[in-house]
C-alpha cells in the first residue's frame, strides 16, 4: 500500500451517471474513451486512487450504463480495482440506481451519498462526463482533506482549481452528509426552494485553503455536445475534426 493509501481518510467517491445526455444526442456515459465506455473509465480512475470505494449512480438507461460500468460478466458488487502501487484490499466499484433521476443532479447526489459506507469521512462528488480527471487530482484532494485538523474537517469542502478556474470533482466532509442526503427533496412549507449541491459548495468554499491548485486542465473539461466530445478526443488522443460527429452519434429517442 502506498504512503498516501496508509494515511488517507475514508473517502467514498460518488460518480454521477444518471442523466439523459439530451445535448449529446446519445448516452455520453457509453461513449468510447481510451477503449472503454466513458463511465467505466471514470469509475476505474477513481478506483485506482486513494478513495475507499466508488459508487456510480445510474438512472436513465440504468441497465445499459450499469453494464458499461461493471462489464457484462461481472456482478454489481464484484468489480474491484487495486490502487496504484497498492498490494492491499482492492477498491470496490458499486452501482446505485436513482429512481428519481429525472429530478436532476441533486437527487443523484443524495442517492449516491446515501449508498456510501456509513463510516465514510468525506465524499468525492464526480461527473461521468469529466473523463480527463486523473488519479493525481483525486489524491491531491484527499491529501488536502487529510491535512485538515478535526475542527476544519467538520464542514470542509475542497475543490481543485486550474488557472483560476474551479473544477471537478469536489470533496465534501461527512459533516455535510445530512444536507447532501436531503438534496432533491421538496422543502418544508415556508422554507423556500430546495437546496442544490452548488448551494452547499458555495456556503462552505470561500477561504483560499478550500481550493487545491492542480496542473491538470482536465478538471474543467466536461462533455455536453458532440463537438465537446470530438474536441476532447483531439486533445487527449488523436487529431480529429470538430465538425465530425462521434461514431454512432445519431439520436436515440431521448
Amino acid at each position: 500500500m502506498s504512503e498516501l493509501g496508509r494515511k488517507a481518510p475514508l473517502v467514498s467517491a460518488v460518480v454521477l451517471a444518471a442523466g439523459a445526455s439530451t445535448r449529446m444526442g446519445r448516452p455520453k456515459q457509453l461513449l468510447p474513451w481510451g477503449g472503454v465506455p466513458m463511465v467505466r473509465h471514470v469509475a476505474q480512475t477513481f478506483a485506482k486512487s486513494a478513495a475507499c470505494e466508488v459508487i456510480v449512480v445510474v438512472g436513465c438507461r440504468a441497465d445499459a450504463v450499469a453494464r458499461a460500468v461493471l462489464g457484462d460478466e461481472r456482478g454489481v458488487h464484484r468489480q474491484r480495482h487495486r490502487r496504484q502501487g497498492d498490494q492491499g484490499p482492492a477498491t470496490p466499484i458499486r452501482v446505485a440506481v436513482n429512481a428519481a433521476w429525472e429530478d436532476g443532479m441533486a437527487a443523484s447526489v443524495a442517492c449516491g451519498v446515501g449508498a456510501a459506507r456509513a463510516d465514510a469521512e468525506a465524499f468525492l462528488i464526480a461527473l461521468s462526463d469529466h473523463p480527463a480527471v486523473d488519479v493525481d487530482v483525486i489524491n491531491a484532494l484527499i491529501a488536502a482533506f487529510a491535512q485538515r485538523s478535526p475542527a476544519e474537517r467538520v464542514r470542509a469542502v475542497i475543490a481543485p482549481a486550474h488557472g483560476g478556474r474551479r473544477g471537478h470533482p469536489v470533496l465534501l466532509s461527512a459533516g455535510l452528509r445530512d444536507e447532501l442526503e436531503a438534496l432533491g427533496h421538496a422543502p418544508a412549507p415556508g422554507r423556500g426552494t430546495a437546496r442544490t449541491l452548488r448551494d452547499i459548495v458555495n456556503a462552505n468554499t470561500g477561504p483560499a485553503w478550500s481550493l487545491v491548485e492542480v496542473p491538470s486542465e482536465g478538471i474543467t473539461m466536461d462533455l455536453d455536445t458532440p463537438c465537446d466530445y470530438t474536441e476532447a478526443l483531439t486533445r487527449m488522443f488523436e487529431p480529429a475534426s470538430c465538425t465530425d460527429e462521434p461514431e454512432g452519434s445519431e439520436t436515440d429517442g431521448d
